[in-house]
């Protein structure tokens, strides 16, 4: 971890113990990712607090320290979910609606998941970045109608794409060789830069063994998690089966 990272996080969790020591009803932060989000975990006691980004599988969320006679519902997070209707045969993109979001000027700590599927974006802001949201047109050169009524959708799945291989062990360069379908010397390397993140945390270990359900993103690559490990097998090779979110 270099020393300006470090530095953000000591003034983070500085942050986080001040809220916490306020002893207000409830108090809450602006959008977490996961990685700020064990962070905060890290200093704060059991049952003080409840993280919520507006739908159950929320990889970006607000964090709610809280008296313990004030446990939040979803309804008391400052959460909107706005939905983004377009032409299906129009494509857009996780980063066409986080594009067209930032470019009025809207803080990435204001904005959530956002969540895409074919004619449709729902995307999770707070603040006046729903206010703003609300006035957008077009994402990118799509003309897009927008919305703050429509609740999210439950029947949403993450487009997710299988990738299978072998390993002599669940060794973490020797998975990111089968995710990335790059050599181990270019695996070594992106863990080297501090490009490799393993479960919302930083690793630098080469051999770092994971575990099924083990979630780890590389930088330019994308998010994967190893959802399964075999018995091995006659070679005493690993079967591994990893998932890419798309």
């Amino acid at each position: 971890m270099n020393l300006k990272q470090q530095d953000s996080d000591k003034i983070f969790l500085a942050h986080i113990q001040d809220m916490a020591g306020r002893n207000a009803w409830q108090s809450f932060t602006n959008f977490l990712d996961m990685r700020q989000y064990m962070l905060a975990k890290s200093v704060l006691p059991a049952g003080s607090y409840r993280f919520f980004g507006g739908w159950p599988e929320a990889e970006r969320g607000i964090l709610c320290i809280h008296d313990e006679n004030a446990v939040p519902e979803d309804s008391d997070f400052p959460v909107t979910c706005l939905t983004f209707l377009f032409r299906e045969a129009d494509k857009l993109t996780h980063r066409d609606m986080l594009g067209s979001l930032m470019a009025q000027q809207i803080q990435r700590n204001l904005i959530g998941d956002i969540l895409v599927s074919d004619g449709k974006i729902q995307c999770f802001v707070t603040g006046a970045a729903a206010e703003i949201g609300l006035q957008l047109t077009k994402i990118g050169r799509v003309g897009v109608k927008v919305t703050d009524s429509l609740p999210f959708d439950e029947n949403f799945h993450q487009n997710k794409k299988e990738i299978s291989g072998t390993v002599a062990s669940p060794r973490l360069d020797a998975v990111l060789k089968t995710a990335l379908h790059l050599s181990r010397e270019a695996c070594t390397e992106l863990i080297s830069r501090q490009l490799v993140m393993l479960n919302y945390q930083e690793v630098t270990e080469n051999s770092r063994l994971l575990k099924a359900g083990d979630v780890f993103s590389v930088r330019g690559y994308g998010k994967f998690r190893l959802q399964s490990l075999s018995m091995p097998t006659k070679k005493n090779r690993l079967h591994i089966v990893i998932e890419k979110y798309l």
